[in-house]
């Protein structure tokens, strides 16, 4: 008697590995930025002043630099979804040993969401590269990357709400399971996705290097890759400090400081949809990250003129301009990457890049809790003049930017 044949895996369609994607990539953001939310409430039961929220970003990212660097080869070896898998669980079990207020613990913690949070974009590239028609790159990968600002909303509004229910450390918990629900679900299509693993990919330390250096003798992906450096000092400002700065500096209670950051999550999906959109039609990837790094320019200005009379309609007008251009740029950058890697190198050129833009969260953090404690009178951190010194960078990029777009055009002409 013959053996009845095993069902093939269901193949998810482009739009499928489009949704699959941005599940995963909402819910390892949520899990990053959620500490980053409780940090007003959780920090004096660590015992520690509010401006370690920058440490623990700058952990992550040191964590997530690591990882993704080697994402390509870890895909290519373990295949892009369950990379993915891994990653959630890996996010979740950093989430529980956050709530344990105990500093080494939390320590671990961090550096456990940022070895999860690093492979996901590099695995996420791979699949989205298979499936994506390349007029549509800019736009799909934008659609992809409001992942992380959709994440933020959960964080910020979700982990505000649930922490005035329940704690900042249930609040911490309920967000674990829900990394690890999402991991679960997604084996429904792993077996399809992840039909071209090779066991035999090596993963060295010798990787490391590698990406690094692709991207770094490629000009294309060498400016980009370092303006992406600048981005995140300015992009992380927000996502680490804005309801911080909000609930202590200003007044506003942790929730309605969790809205405002919730605006500019927001206002980052529908600029990463809509400069997704303009770069694929109207304006070249790199001209318009220098429009976009000059507006984040004027957003750290006005963020940082913000003070206690400012009425609710003016900080969410600003927390919005900030979010659709400190926020929205990823898709964009992503898919000028995906686009310049050399054939077949669009996760390890991702890897690369993505070294740059985690070492500017790694400098920056500390950076800008360092600024905004030497700045102001002890406990009492001057995150205004932080905000201020971010258009530093801003100004530098876009200046970079727009020579290297005019250089770029005489010499097409």
């Amino acid at each position: 008697m013959s053996a009845t044949p095993t069902p093939p895996a269901p193949t998810p369609s482009a739009v499928g590995v489009l949704t699959v994607t941005m599940a995963v990539q909402a819910l390892a953001s949520g899990a990053m930025i959620l500490p980053a939310v409780l940090g007003p409430v959780a920090t004096p039961d660590y015992g520690i002043d509010s401006t370690a929220v920058g440490l623990y970003m700058a952990l992550v990212y040191l964590a997530a630099m690591l990882t993704s660097v080697i994402g390509g080869s870890i895909v290519g070896r373990f295949g892009a979804m369950r990379c993915s898998q891994v990653s959630l669980l890996l996010c979740a079990a950093g989430l529980l040993l956050l709530a344990s207020a105990e500093p080494w613990l939390g320590v671990l913690g961090a550096l456990l969401i940022g070895v999860g949070y690093g492979p996901i974009t590099p695995a996420s590239s791979f699949l989205l590269m298979r499936s994506t028609p390349k007029d549509k790159l800019s736009l799909v990968f934008s659609i992809k990357q409001t992942g992380v600002p959709l994440g933020g909303v959960i964080a910020a509004v979700g982990g505000a709400v649930l922490e005035s229910w329940v704690g900042w450390r249930v609040t911490l918990g309920l967000f674990a399971v829900a990394a690890l629900l999402c991991a679960f679900a997604t084996e429904y299509y792993r077996a399809s996705l992840d039909t071209d693993k090779q066991a035999n990919t090596p993963v060295a330390l010798l990787d490391l290097l590698r990406p690094v250096a692709l991207v770094w003798k490629t000009p294309a992906l060498r400016i980009v890759a370092v303006c992406s450096l600048f981005f995140s000092f300015v992009q992380l400002a927000a996502t680490a400090f804005l309801v911080t700065y909000l609930n202590l500096s200003l007044g506003w209670t942790l929730v309605m400081a969790g809205m405002m950051m919730s605006v500019t999550q927001v206002a980052g999906v529908v600029g990463r949809i809509g400069w997704g959109f303009v770069a694929d039609r109207w304006m070249s990837p790199r001209r318009l990250l220098a429009w976009l790094a000059l507006l984040m320019a004027v957003s750290c200005l006005l963020t940082a003129a913000l003070t206690p009379d400012s009425s609710v309609t003016w900080v969410a007008g600003v927390a919005a301009l900030y979010g659709v251009t400190a926020i929205g740029w990823n898709g964009v950058f992503l898919a000028e990457v995906a686009r310049r890697a050399p054939p077949g190198q669009a996760g390890r050129a991702t890897g690369g890049t993505l070294v740059y833009t985690y070492l500017g969260v790694l400098i920056g953090q500390p950076l800008f809790g360092g600024i905004a404690a030497l700045g102001g009178p002890p406990g009492e951190p001057h995150y205004s003049l932080a905000y201020l010194m971010m258009m530093i960078p801003a100004l530098c990029c876009a200046a970079w930017l727009f020579k290297s777009s005019r250089r770029a055009r005489a010499v097409q002409s």
